[in-house]
């Protein structure tokens, strides 16, 4: 065992010493930029924490590591793939995707060389690799979208391996021909037997620049929310198949906020599963009601956070418990993690998280009754460090 790794398993360890540990450093080397750290649940009940990391070169590292204790200790990290334009953020979030037999995918946004002819300084593409022994090795990044046009963006994107175990690709990209600043529709590539599929084109009229959730339900259903747009008012919507994405339900509007407002607000939904039904929660600016909301997936709100600081929610669930983390900007200016519990006959009071100052995009993880989250934390110097944290739910 190298020193690295034992110098990482040790950090982690030290943080897991209680069930409501402080918030620690875990990855802060003051000579890189952390950002967008992001738990999941292998199907072996591993958890695996991926991140990224940009060095002073600016080569963006995407990486990510494992835990068979419940996040107390790591294994040493392993790189997926490292470039100049790699690219991770709360709008785009890389993920890495876990299938039944072990095979891991990797998804994230990867800017091409803008000096190519054809491509454009705006110019994104969502690509994918594989990796069959753990993460050791992986195979070179390929586009998700098989159209060979160049120079457009693909991109606002999310990922989710559906009740065949086959990956689904949901983004928004660029109407070709467009004279408009920036007018993209909703799309989704699909693998068939790990081989990506010609993209469908499944909303011809989306808000343009916000964030997907894809969310397979407890019946096997594959879930899209997104932000809808109709003459300006940009509300959720919820589009469903329930034949690993062959087909889909008409776009329906989630919850009728009213929302109007002529531009993008840049924030998108995120969900996960309660019980048989799910939970989603995004931003909405509206004027009777500003703040984030949760909202099942039937359309019933359960509480808005009234305040105009809160933003970047995240939300993850066991079979007890849902967890809503989200950032909340103080009257200082300092922003903090928040996080309230949900049962289905409860919701808790606002909880801060401890030594939390200063956090952004926060990722976190519902256990049994444990709740493990990680977040960056901002650094005057734009190089953020990432921490993490423990607390009973």
């Amino acid at each position: 065992m190298n020193k690295n790794k034992n110098l990482f398993s040790i950090a982690i360890a030290i943080l897991f010493t209680s069930m409501a540990a402080f918030a620690k450093p875990i990855l802060d080397d003051t000579t890189k930029a952390y950002s967008m750290p992001l738990f999941t649940k292998t199907p072996k009940g591993e958890v695996l924490l991926s991140w990224t990391e940009k060095d002073n070169q600016g080569i963006t590292a995407f990486c990510l590591a494992f835990s068979s204790d419940n996040g107390k200790t790591f294994t040493e990290k392993k790189t997926i793939y490292a470039g100049a334009g790699v690219n991770n953020s709360r709008l785009m979030r890389a993920k890495v995707l876990t299938k039944k037999d072990g095979t891991l995918v990797a998804v994230f946004s990867n800017r091409p060389d803008t000096s190519t002819p054809g491509v454009g300084r705006r110019a994104a593409e969502i690509v994918y690799c594989v990796s069959t022994d753990g993460g050791n090795t992986w195979t070179k990044p390929q586009p998700v979208d098989t159209d060979p046009t160049k120079g457009i963006m693909r991109g606002f994107f999310d990922a989710v391996l559906m009740a065949n175990d086959e990956v689904a690709v949901a983004y928004l990209k660029d109407v070709k021909g467009s004279t408009k600043h920036e007018e993209r529709d909703l799309r989704i590539a699909i693998t068939k037997k790990g081989i990506f599929q010609p993209e469908k084109l499944i909303d011809a009229v989306v808000c343009d620049c916000c964030n997907i959730s894809l969310l397979v339900d407890e019946s096997g259903a594959l879930n899209v929310y997104y932000r809808d747009n109709n003459d300006n008012i940009r509300d959720i919507a919820r589009m469903t198949s329930t034949d690993n994405a062959e087909t889909f339900s008409p776009s329906k509007i989630l919850h009728s906020d009213n929302w109007q407002i002529n531009g993008c607000p840049h924030n998108g939904a995120t969900s996960t599963t309660f019980g048989k039904s799910a939970l989603v929660a995004w931003f909405s600016g509206a004027a009777n009601e500003p703040g984030i909301r949760l909202v099942t997936q039937e359309g019933k709100q359960l509480f808005v956070l009234n305040s105009s600081g809160a933003k970047n929610a995240f939300l993850s669930s066991s079979a007890q418990n849902v967890a809503l983390l989200w950032e909340q900007n103080q009257e200082n200016n300092i922003s903090q993690i928040a996080y309230r519990k949900v049962t289905a006959d409860k919701v808790s009071e606002v909880t801060f998280l401890k030594e939390s100052a200063n956090g952004t995009n926060a990722t976190g993880l519902v256990i049994d009754n444990q709740l493990i989250v990680a977040f960056e934390v901002k650094q005057p110097n734009k190089k953020n460090t990432i921490k993490m944290s423990s607390v009973s739910l």
